[in-house]
């Protein structure tokens, strides 16, 4: 059945289309045929013949291109203020930065214990290649043992996926901590969301932190209760982890309520 109103005949989309099935139409087929249909009045009917042919084609493959990307409009292309606002290259603390983050900061709140590790989500705020984290060790208990490895994780489908490398800092003495060494380059993509993991390394006397409070502010998209005794998850946690590494089984881990330690990061 024609479109209603229009002509039987088409001229072009049908008749440049018709030995193709919807499964073989690609949307370099789709530009081919509208190049060239002149937008005016008289090529209405073909217009709509291959928006109908596209969608079609859309439903049929479960394949965007064209609808979401070809022009640009889907993309999030988020502005963010420039990296070396004083000329020195501060760290960035990554964990108060939007979406997730929070100004909210508390000193000496515990993070993970000995092989335990919690992982939070942060959006790069440069591209390029991470150079340096820093985190504060508090001064409870006075001296504490062991190392955090703040591993970097890629994102898939709002969860970390692939481990892509770690910085090692050591939690042996109160103060500053800094790290300018990693297993393997970090490389981020500004706007674009990854993971920290915050692995407890031989930690014996489990240190404090300077951490980002999540559960009283209610900055992130899924805060705390700031009354009461619950608190919604912020986190995703896993005792007996093993260390930072490429995850693919989920249902080892669980929610968690934890803080993340207020990591300073430079690229």
């Amino acid at each position: 059945m024609p479109l209603p109103d229009a002509d039987k005949k088409s001229p072009r989309v049908y008749t440049n289309l018709q030995n193709l099935d919807l499964d073989n139409v690609t949307f370099a087929n789709i530009q081919a045929t509208g190049n060239p249909i002149a937008v005016e009045e008289m090529n209405e009917d073909e217009m709509r013949r291959l928006v109908l042919v596209n969608l079609a084609r859309l439903v049929t493959a479960g394949e965007w291109t064209g609808l979401l990307s070809a022009g640009g409009g889907g993309d999030w292309n988020p502005v963010i203020s420039p990296y070396d606002w004083d000329g020195d290259d501060d760290a960035i603390r990554v964990f108060a930065l939007p979406p997730f983050g929070t100004v909210s900061r508390n000193l000496n709140e515990t993070a993970v214990q000995d092989d335990e590790i919690a992982l939070f989500p942060f959006i790069a705020p440069t591209t390029g290649t991470i150079s340096q984290v820093d985190f504060f060790v508090g001064g409870s208990p006075a001296s504490g043992t062991g190392a955090i490895n703040v591993g970097f994780y890629s994102d898939e489908d709002g969860l970390p996926k692939t481990f892509i490398g770690e910085f090692v800092l050591d939690c042996t003495s109160v103060g500053q901590v800094t790290q300018t060494t990693s297993s393997a380059d970090v490389d981020t993509v500004l706007g674009t969301q990854y993971w920290v993991g915050f692995y407890a390394d031989n930690v014996g006397s489990t240190p404090n932190f300077a951490n980002m409070d999540w559960q009283d502010s209610g900055a992130p998209p899924t805060p705390g209760t700031q009354y009461g005794s619950g608190g919604v998850p912020t986190a995703i946690f896993k005792a007996s982890a093993g260390g930072n590494a490429t995850i693919t089984d989920y249902t080892t881990f669980s929610p968690n309520t934890n803080n993340p330690i207020n990591i300073g990061v430079k690229w």
